[in-house]
């Protein structure tokens, strides 16, 4: 219940202040009103909706009375639903008319709105009533204007006043608790028990309608007699206020959501301060200069030191809930309150974790931190997200809260990806071996405590590092004589990584070909291979003659840190290449 216990409190501490929803209401998209007159007579049927940023049109986001949760039957809102309900008017093949259902659903809207506001004196309930004995669906044609609402959402109102639910008198129709009831295990005091949780909105996958946090359905479920909300009570002021405080969070432009893999991340915390760092952190920004400010203060946290200018607490309480579609119900992925500092701890040591020479994470001059969600890109076919692992980046964020061992699907996921794309569109997606060396790196040093090269070490005697950077001057070697269009990488790089003694001895002539055509075409050609066989002899040298049969997971992914330090290196400076023309005489006849 802890959950819902901190969801219910942060409902209570900003109910106010951001304009949710009163007890008894939610939020609906509503896309038109209803302009009765007082005799009953509908006077207009006037849209709400506005145009978005692309300039379409978008139902206005209102209180209205609490949402019926309709899992099946035909049971109508109070004061607003559907057209169905409203006006006993859906979409057909012909255009607007009535459905399979449309005729129950409007009596049943008509019938419950007779019965709400019989012996009421109010005008506008008045109205409501006499509008509920006269329409007609037929009637709908009389508005033609209308029929861009058909299937939105539909309120009252009487004349130009305020909406029909707005209303005192209307008011006082809605929700009136019954005295006494059961202890609450949410909030610990006594009250109504709600039959039915609240369906939650906005999480990936999930159904567009709402899935439950809380259901119990099966007969398993039933046991001393206990159905539905009774298994476990929680107040309907309980699980108004969580499910308030959840739909608010998860809403679009919130700023307190963000899809990760399979999962939707939701974030929040005490301090307003707080929650900015906390969603930089995880969200990152557009800003490079933000970004730079916000791994200083991040840092800063981290270690103890914050600058005296420093509004941030480390104190301060931060929760973090990984949410995941699973039927009609939603999962919890994971659940993590904690304090800033120790956030800060972790996210730093990932960053830790992540850093390699060069950096992919340059922008602007300026290195920003790695994002966890745009990483997992880095392991989806055709980087669509719909092809991330199921459940790696649900997996993945609990390894960085926690400081845990990173999940060892995703060292196996980077690799795969590795051997099938071949050579990346950097054009496209930016420095993908950057991104990806990087991430071997981390899982290498957190999950098997290795030693990793930060840049380019050419003192390494590891035989996986060695290959990889021969396979990089092999590389490189050709590339400077001729792009092809299936290149060595293409072809060898998942066999060179996993078989090197039965691969690296074919690569090793077609690299003296390459050599040989590079030294005849002259000018930077012939530099570009000097360069190549300065480093292939040392490498060579270096390995003494090791050459394994196979090479273990991790081993393939220190061969692809290799890979890339030594193909960074040959391209971090020009003038490298002029400089090797100035002296060849040490490097005539090549590697031995």
């Amino acid at each position: 219940m802890t959950i819902l216990q901190e969801l219910a409190a942060l409902y209570d501490a900003r109910a106010v202040e951001k304009g949710w929803p009163r007890p008894g209401f939610s939020t609906e998209k509503i896309g038109g009103v209803v302009v009765l007159a007082e005799d009953g007579a509908v006077r207009e049927i006037r849209s709400l909706m506005t145009p978005d940023a692309k300039g379409k049109m978008q139902a206005r986001s209102m209180s209205v009375p609490a949402a019926i949760k309709r899992t099946a039957g035909v049971k109508p809102n109070t004061f607003w639903d559907k057209t169905a309900y409203v006006l006993g008017v859906t979409e057909t093949p012909e255009g607007p008319g009535q459905g399979r259902r449309t005729e129950a659903e409007h009596e049943a809207f008509k019938t419950a709105h007779l019965s709400l506001t019989e012996g009421q004196t109010e005008s506008a309930l008045v109205a409501l009533k006499r509008f509920c004995e006269a329409w007609t669906p037929d009637r709908f044609a009389e508005f033609p204007d209308a029929a861009i609402l058909v299937d939105q959402n539909i309120v009252f109102r009487l004349e130009d006043g305020p909406f029909l639910h707005d209303l005192p008198a209307a008011q006082a129709l809605l929700g009136q608790a019954a005295a006494g009831g059961t202890m609450c295990l949410v909030s610990g005091r006594a009250g109504p028990v709600a039959r039915l949780h609240p369906s939650i909105k906005g999480v990936m996958g999930a159904q567009s309608s709402g899935a439950s946090l809380v259901s119990f359905n099966n007969d398993a479920e039933t046991s001393h007699g206990k159905k539905q909300g009774d298994n476990a009570p929680v107040s309907e002021a309980a699980a108004f206020a969580y499910g308030t405080a959840l739909n608010a969070l998860l809403a679009r432009g919130s700023g307190n959501t963000l899809r990760i893999g399979g999962d939707t991340v939701v974030f929040w915390a005490d301090q307003p301060e707080a929650e900015w760092t906390l969603n930089a952190m995880i969200s990152g920004t557009d800003d490079e200069a933000a970004e730079r400010e916000l791994r200083a203060r991040v840092q800063a946290v981290a270690s103890g030191s914050a600058r005296e200018e420093e509004k941030l607490d480390p104190e301060a309480r931060l929760f973090i809930l990984g949410l995941a579609p699973n039927a009609a119900r939603l999962a919890v992925r994971y659940w993590h309150p904690g304090t800033l500092g120790n956030f800060a701890v972790a996210v730093t040591r990932f960053w830790e974790d992540m850093t390699i020479e060069p950096s992919p994470f340059i922008k602007g001059g300026v290195e920003l931190p790695p994002k966890l969600w745009a990483l997992l890109y880095d392991v989806a076919p055709q980087h669509d997200a719909g092809n991330i692992p199921a459940g790696l980046g649900g997996d993945l964020m609990r390894a960085v809260l926690t400081g845990g061992r990173y999940p060892a699907t995703w060292l196996a996921a980077l690799m795969r990806r590795i051997r099938v794309e071949g050579e990346p569109d950097r054009a496209r997606h930016g420095n993908v071996d950057g991104r990806r060396a990087a991430t071997i790196a981390a899982i290498l040093r957190r999950n098997h405590q290795q030693e990793v090269p930060m840049a380019l070490d050419q003192e390494a005697q590891d035989a996986a590092y060695l290959l990889g950077r021969l396979f990089g001057a092999y590389v490189y070697a050709e590339k400077s004589y001729q792009e092809r269009g299936a290149g060595l990488r293409q072809k060898y790089i998942g066999a060179a990584s996993a078989t090197p003694a039965r691969v690296f001895p074919v690569l090793m002539r077609g690299y003296e070909h390459n050599l040989a055509s590079l030294r005849k075409a002259g000018g930077q050609k012939a530099g570009a291979g000097i360069k190549a066989d300065r480093a292939v002899a040392g490498i060579i040298d270096r390995l003494n003659g090791d050459m394994p049969a196979t090479l273990p997971l991790e081993a393939q992914g220190r061969f692809f840190i290799g890979f890339y330090h030594q193909i960074s290196a040959f391209y971090t400076k020009a003038e490298d290449a002029a400089e090797a023309l100035i002296d060849d005489t040490d490097s005539e006849g090549g590697a031995e």
